[in-house]
C-alpha cells in the first residue's frame, strides 16, 4: 500500500502533485540551486521551436537532389537552407548529414517561379494537401517565419529528445527541424547549458523516455536556475565554451575525413559497407584491430602497398583526437568548476551532484 513516506521521506515532499520520493540531501541541493535565481527565460529569454514541415519526404532533401534541383533551375538555391534535425546535434557540436530544407513560408512565394523545387513537390501534392493546417500544397505546415531572422544567425542549439548533456553552437544559415530548440548564441550560455547542474535540472524536469532517453521540452530549459554572472565570470566561461567547441570540431573533421577514405578499401565486387567499428575507428585499439575489422567487414585485406601509410594514418590521427578529446574534457571541468562556485556548492553537494547525473 501506498501511504506516507517512512523513514528519511518527510511527508512534506509529498504533495498534489508528483510525489518526489529522493534523499532529503539531494532535494535540499535542487532547492539550493534554484533558490532565489532567475530562470534561463527571464535572462536570456525562450528557446525558439525549429521548423515543421508536415512531411518531411517532400520537404527535406539530400545533397545529390539539392544538386540536381538547381542544376535544372538556379533559382532553386534562393529558397533551399541547410537542415538539421535532432539526430544530428551532438555535445559542443552538430554533425551535420547533408541534408537541405525547401523553405517556403505561407504566403511568400509562388511556386511557378521556381519549376525545377515545383516539378520536385508535385507527386506529392495529394498528400501535402490533406495536412491539417491551412497552407497552400507547397507551403511548409510551420515555416516560424518570425524565427527566421535568428535562423539565419549563429545560434544555441539542443534536441528535446536526449541521450546525452548536448547542447551545441550551430553555424548561422542552418535551419532545424521541430525536434530542435534554438536560443541567439552566447558563448557563457552554451556553458551553462554544459554543466552539470544543468543535466541535474534536466534530469529531475524531463520525461524518461524508452531506451535511456528523456525528454526535455522548452518549459524545461526556459525553468533552469542561472546564477548571477559578472563580466570576468562570463567571459571566462564564454571562452571555455570556445575552446571545446573548436576542439569538438577539429575532432570530427579528423575522424570523418578518414571515415571517407575507408571504403575506398572495398574490393568493386562487394558492397563498401561500414561496420559500427569502421564508423568509430579511433575507438579501435590499434591498427592491427582497425586492419582486422577492415578484413571482417569487406572479406579483404589491406594491400601491402597501402599498409604503412593506413598505418601512419591511424596512429597520427587516433593520438591529436585523444589529444582533443582530454582538451574538451578539461574545458568541461573548467566550466564545471566555475559553475559550481556560482552556485555556492559545498565538495558535499559536488559529489552528490555528480553521483547523480552519473546514473
Amino acid at each position: 500500500r501506498i501511504g506516507a513516506a517512512r523513514g528519511p521521506y518527510p511527508q512534506a515532499a509529498l504533495g498534489s502533485g508528483s510525489w518526489e520520493l529522493e534523499n532529503p540531501a539531494l532535494r535540499a541541493l535542487r532547492e539550493k540551486i534554484r533558490a532565489g535565481r532567475k530562470t534561463l527565460k527571464e535572462v536570456y529569454g525562450s528557446p525558439l521551436y525549429g521548423i515543421k514541415t508536415g512531411l518531411n519526404a517532400a520537404f527535406v532533401i539530400d545533397t545529390p537532389t539539392k544538386e540536381r534541383l538547381c542544376a535544372q533551375d538556379p533559382r532553386s538555391a534562393e529558397i533551399l537552407k541547410p537542415f538539421l534535425e535532432g539526430k544530428d546535434l551532438k555535445r559542443w557540436r552538430a554533425e551535420a548529414r547533408g541534408l537541405w530544407l525547401i523553405y517556403i513560408p505561407k504566403n511568400r512565394i509562388d511556386i511557378d517561379d521556381y519549376p525545377a523545387i515545383r516539378d520536385w513537390l508535385l507527386p506529392f501534392k495529394e498528400r501535402l494537401e490533406k495536412r491539417a493546417t491551412k497552407q497552400e500544397w507547397f507551403e511548409l505546415q510551420q515555416a516560424q517565419e518570425a524565427y527566421a531572422p535568428q535562423f539565419s544567425k549563429k545560434k544555441v542549439a539542443f534536441c528535446r529528445f536526449l541521450k546525452e548533456h548536448a547542447f551545441s553552437e550551430v553555424d548561422e544559415g542552418q535551419f532545424i527541424n521541430n525536434a530542435l530548440f534554438a536560443m541567439p548564441y552566447d558563448g557563457a550560455l552554451l556553458a551553462l547549458l554544459n554543466a552539470s547542474p544543468t543535466w541535474l535540472h534536466l534530469k529531475s524536469t524531463g520525461t524518461d523516455l524508452s531506451g535511456g532517453f528523456s525528454q526535455a521540452d522548452a518549459a524545461d530549459i526556459a525553468s533552469l536556475p542561472i546564477p548571477d554572472l559578472n563580466s570576468k565570470n562570463s567571459e571566462k566561461l564564454g571562452c571555455l565554451a570556445k575552446k571545446a567547441t573548436d576542439a569538438a570540431q577539429t575532432r570530427l573533421k579528423l575522424q570523418t575525413a578518414l571515415t571517407r577514405r575507408i571504403p575506398d578499401l572495398c574490393p568493386p565486387s562487394r558492397e563498401p559497407k561500414l561496420t559500427r567499428k569502421l564508423k568509430a575507428w579511433w575507438t579501435l585499439p590499434d591498427f592491427a584491430a582497425f586492419r582486422a575489422e577492415v578484413k571482417r567487414a569487406f572479406k579483404a585485406d589491406i594491400p601491402l602497398a597501402e599498409r604503412s601509410d593506413w598505418e601512419d594514418w591511424i596512429t597520427r590521427d587516433r593520438a591529436e583526437i585523444a589529444r582533443l578529446t582530454a582538451e574538451i574534457a578539461k574545458a568541461e571541468a573548467e566550466i564545471d568548476s566555475i559553475v559550481y562556485d556560482l552556485f555556492d556548492l559545498t565538495p558535499e553537494e559536488i559529489a552528490l551532484l555528480e553521483a547523480t547525473i552519473a546514473t
